[in-house]
């Protein structure tokens, strides 16, 4: 809500105008102030943001006599093809390897480096969504004697617990509780993550920004370049569609209610395995020892 707040508030500092006075030319004139600088997945979901806001001010008594018409229906942009930005790329096995190396550096010197581990190896063991997993409780988590089971409210608002078996990531979670003398806030609705860069902000629940923030500095640190949190999410799918090779499970790990979401998700970032061209080489081959010979 606060990020919608802020992007409707941009606007009409940038228009000047009261929202009863603001026609397509003022959105077309925004649009293509932000095309300046943003992504246009960024562009669209901020004129979405500004079309919510019209379709709210037009139902709410107190202001909707004053507005005749949502003047960003004839300036909207097409939406863009979903999966198609950098960010839906997926790591391969050697920038994860090397992005983890990097955050279990700093995990062995603070405790931000044992919150941080213990965060990407949750993104990645369940690849859940930004806010489902920095938005965990201490409740959401439960510990098991194979590893963890771990709730939390999925996309659509639909509860949803899933086991995580990987040891790795009840090791790290476990390393950061701990050393945050923090072991009980499971079992309660304390945040599970928390922030740890100054005293006066100790116990505050951190934000999906903070942690991408780290993130993006581990992953430059160690020559991998920009990275984006939700390759967290691609890079699961990558592996799990590579290991089982079959949609419906790829579908259900990702929590995908469509499998239609789930083959263009994978199609955008899996790297498509080569079936012929050894073959077709083998063809060229065979035809160029055959004309040697008979030219010889």
């Amino acid at each position: 809500m606060r990020k919608k707040r802020e992007v409707v508030e941009s606007f009409f500092s940038f228009i000047g105008k009261s929202p009863g006075e603001v026609d397509e030319l003022d959105v077309q004139r925004w649009l293509e102030h932000l095309r300046e600088k943003l992504k246009p997945a960024t562009v669209y979901a901020r004129i979405s943001f500004l079309s919510s806001f019209y379709r709210w001010a037009m139902r709410d008594p107190a202001v909707g006599t004053q507005i005749r018409a949502n003047p960003v229906l004839l300036a909207r942009p097409k939406a863009p093809r979903a999966y198609q930005t950098d960010s839906t790329k997926a790591w391969t096995d050697q920038e994860l390897q090397t992005i983890v190396a990097a955050v279990e550096k700093r995990a062995a010197q603070d405790l931000i480096g044992k919150r941080d581990l213990a965060l990407l190896r949750m993104y990645m063991a369940t690849g859940r969504r930004r806010e489902e997993i920095i938005s965990l409780r201490g409740r959401d988590v439960r510990l098991t004697d194979d590893g963890l089971e771990v709730g939390g409210r999925m996309k659509g608002g639909r509860y949803r617990t899933m086991k995580v078996e990987d040891p790795e990531v009840k090791t790290a979670l476990l390393d950061y509780l701990g050393n945050a003398k923090r072991l009980h806030v499971l079992k309660t609705d304390a945040p599970l993550w928390t922030r740890h860069d100054h005293p006066k902000f100790a116990g505050e629940a951190l934000t999906s920004y903070s942690f991408v923030k780290n993130l993006k500095r581990y992953a430059r640190g160690a020559g991998v370049g920009e990275v984006h949190l939700h390759q967290t999410r691609h890079t699961f799918a990558r592996i799990v569609q590579e290991t089982t090779g079959s949609f419906n499970e790829t579908q259900e790990a990702l929590d995908h209610a469509n499998l239609a979401t789930t083959r263009v998700y994978v199609q955008r970032i899996a790297v498509k395995a080569d079936k012929h061209s050894r073959k077709i080489g083998e063809r060229m081959k065979s035809s160029r020892n055959s004309k040697l010979k008979e030219e010889g």
